[in-house]
């Protein structure tokens, strides 16, 4: 299974994400809800660090991505709202699909 942690500040601010674990839906390379969870997450990351241009701290290796968001200006966090938020709305998407392999939990840190 899939588990994703989302944690939000008291605003709701996205303030992290974790990713981690394998849905097992099909064979390792071809798992297309591993795939679809995986593109999700590393283009928001891809997005934070080169379209928004925030020095995120992340890591990432096989199964699993975890990016801590650093505090940025007004301009940029609606950048990094709209990014975080996207990717959660196509990670809910995919839950949504196959529900047995994708557990989403949200915490307020």
């Amino acid at each position: 299974m899939i588990n994703v942690v989302i944690s939000r500040n008291k605003d709701g601010k996205i303030v992290e994400f974790e990713i981690g674990g394998h849905a097992n839906y099909g064979e390792y390379g071809s798992d297309l809800v591993c795939g679809a969870v995986s593109i999700l997450a590393q283009t928001a990351l891809v997005g934070l660090l080169e379209y928004v241009k925030i020095d995120c701290a992340y890591e990432m290796k096989d199964g699993y991505l975890h990016c801590k968001v650093p505090d940025c200006s007004d301009s940029d966090r609606t950048k990094v709202d709209s990014i975080l938020e996207t990717m959660i709305l196509g990670v809910e998407n995919v839950k949504n699909g196959y529900r047995p392999y994708v557990r989403i939990e949200y915490k307020e840190v």
